[in-house]
């Protein structure tokens, strides 16, 4: 029988073998792919009527899930927009009316405020100058004139001389006063006529008359003179404004730069005669910025001092950067950025639409001599915020910023679906806005063949963040 059998043996030999590792084949490809499928919940197998969830269901069994812990953690929210560098147009214009005599820059040049740009003659504002020092010059001398008093216009206005001559009619009338009262006292004793006294009287009265005119003339004199001197130091006040505004219509003369820039266009040449006052002549390019037109979804999610990345179609092979300077919050249905020059068509619209976007201004963090208006091109802008996160993948059902997210309870067996409002996705996490407490166990994997009331077997995904988190939690409930 033994021999027998061994002779049967290898009568059969290689078909055995080839049945032994045919076996083997089997159990290897069962045990490495269509176990692992049988188990794998995104797998059709899983869901069959005879797949692992069925099983599960019918013995009880809890659902293995993969979780995770809600962290608050990081997130940094990436937004692209084109765009194209922008400069502030500053004009320098001409003030005087005058030739153009040098211009001293050329196109391209770049200047500094305050650095001289067009000179124009001033041979004429020079004469008016000196024609103003003279006319200054003669206000002053006819004002030292004035105070002597030796102009003909002003003879009436020596108050120095009529003091004098008031002084000799007051003499006079006072002199005569006697007389007349000497007279008095002849007639009364009849040593004079009536003849003679009144002839007295008559000359005392007009010396009297002669002390009073010129009593009044002093007055007028000092009074007049008062005024006079008054309008001849107006005058001189009146001469020296002329004089300088003369002066400072020397510096109309020639132009400078009132902002640091590029020379954009220059719009006179030497030799033209500028007849038009405050006419343009040269165009600088100051201030430059990228002002990048973003998609309105990011409306509200870019602030004020974010880091920008900026990448320029001339130079694609360099990478600038900047900050955010300033938003303009008003979405534009009509531009989407400097190379959109036809509608887009929406999905799920029949007509066609322009991009809506809105613009944000970026300053460049250096000066570069590359940087110059009109270059388009890309930029990329971070922000980044503190909230609380989720895996990836952890979120599902979603629509626009909504979803659902399949929280685990207290007891670990069970769970409870919450709708959530989700933020940005990023790194391998989902931002949770609104919905998910941090420190809350949510299900990150295996919740695709749930259905209401299955119990759930949990096992923790690794991540540095997550275990800390457990650690911290099982400190606050043993108390250790």
């Amino acid at each position: 029988m033994r021999k027998w059998l061994i002779e049967q043996i290898k009568y059969q030999f290689w078909p055995l073998v080839f049945l032994a590792i045919t076996g083997s084949i089997s159990a290897a490809v069962a045990y490495l792919l269509i176990w692992p499928a049988y188990k794998n919940p995104i797998a059709r197998m899983y869901t069959s009527s005879l797949g692992y969830s069925r099983v599960l269901r019918e013995t009880g069994q809890p659902f293995p899930v993969k979780t995770a812990v809600a962290v608050e953690r990081e997130i940094t929210g990436t937004f692209i927009g084109e765009g194209i560098i922008q400069s502030e147009p500053v004009q320098v214009p001409m003030i005087a009316m005058a030739g153009i005599e040098k211009i001293f820059v050329d196109e391209g040049d770049y200047v500094e405020a305050g650095q001289m740009m067009v000179e124009l003659d001033d041979t004429r504002i020079r004469m008016r100058i000196e024609a103003a020092a003279a006319a200054l010059e003669t206000a002053r001398a006819e004002f030292e004139r004035v105070k002597v008093g030796s102009v003909n216009v002003l003879l009436d206005e020596r108050p120095a001389l009529f003091q004098v001559e008031l002084e000799a009619a007051e003499n006079e009338a006072a002199a005569q006063r006697e007389i007349l009262e000497r007279y008095r006292n002849l007639l009364e004793e009849g040593a004079l006529s009536q003849k003679e006294w009144l002839e007295q009287t008559i000359v005392a009265k007009e010396a009297e008359v002669a002390y009073r005119t010129m009593l009044m003339t002093l007055n007028f004199a000092i009074e007049g003179r008062s005024n006079s001197i008054r309008i001849a130091e107006a005058t001189i006040k009146e001469a020296e404004m002329a004089w300088k505004h003369r002066l400072s219509q020397l510096e109309d003369f020639i132009s400078y730069a009132p902002a640091s820039g590029i020379v954009e266009r220059i719009l006179v040449h030497e030799g033209e005669y500028n007849q038009d006052p405050g006419r343009p002549a040269i165009i600088i390019a100051s201030g430059l910025w990228f002002e990048a037109s973003m998609d309105q979804t990011a409306m509200g999610q870019i602030e004020v001092g974010n880091k920008v990345e900026l990448r320029l179609s001339a130079f694609q092979d360099r990478t600038f950067s900047g900050t955010v300077h300033r938003i303009k919050s008003l979405v534009n249905f009509a531009t989407g950025g400097p190379e959109t020059n036809r509608p887009v068509r929406p999905k799920g619209t029949g007509a066609p639409e322009w991009p809506a976007t809105f613009q944000v201004l970026v300053h460049f963090d250096e000066e570069d001599p590359l940087l110059v208006p009109g270059l388009t091109g890309f930029s990329r802008i971070s922000n980044t915020r503190t909230s609380i996160c989720v895996p990836r993948g952890t979120v599902t059902g979603t629509t626009g910023n909504r979803g659902l997210v399949y929280v685990v309870n207290e007891d670990g067996e069970s769970y409870e679906v919450r709708d959530v409002a989700m933020g940005w996705t990023r790194d391998g996490w989902t931002e949770i806005v609104e919905g998910v407490e941090a420190g809350e166990v949510v299900i990150a994997d295996g919740y695709q063949v749930l259905e209401p009331g299955d119990p759930i077997a949990g096992e923790m995904m690794e991540f540095p963040e997550q275990q800390e988190l457990m650690d911290e939690l099982e400190r606050l409930v043993t108390g250790q």
